[in-house]
């Protein structure tokens, strides 16, 4: 079985996001933070790591940033979620090699999409 790690600071999206890959035949892991993220990371080597950037204290282009200088992490997939896309997110998301960025607030088709690439 896949794993699959999410990390956001809104629980409930945590918990949406959660039960839709869950339910796609994924085991899921979760964070709320970018601190935690990097340990769960690092530990649980998900397949792939779907990543809110507008996070308190660490967004996720710094936890993004800290996963890429860890061998454990370096080449982990990761996908960004956000509710605003910018042309600065992306080309910061494409430098430090994001697969994807997704908008929130999530569809359940682009979740299962991403997770079925890779």
């Amino acid at each position: 079985m896949r794993k699959i790690l999410i990390t956001d600071d809104d629980p409930m999206m945590l918990r949406m996001a959660s039960f839709i890959l869950k339910k796609s035949g994924y085991e899921v892991l979760t964070a709320y933070n970018g601190i935690e993220t990097v340990a769960i990371a690092a530990a649980e080597q998900p397949d792939l790591l779907f990543l809110d950037i507008e996070m308190p204290e660490t967004d996720g282009l710094k936890t993004l940033k800290m996963l890429r200088e860890q061998a454990e992490t370096a080449e982990m997939p990761v996908c960004l979620m956000t509710g605003t896309v910018t042309d600065a997110i992306r080309r910061q998301a494409e430098a430090l090699g994001a697969v994807d960025i997704i908008c929130k607030p999530l569809q359940a088709d682009a979740l299962n999409s991403i997770a079925a690439s890779i």
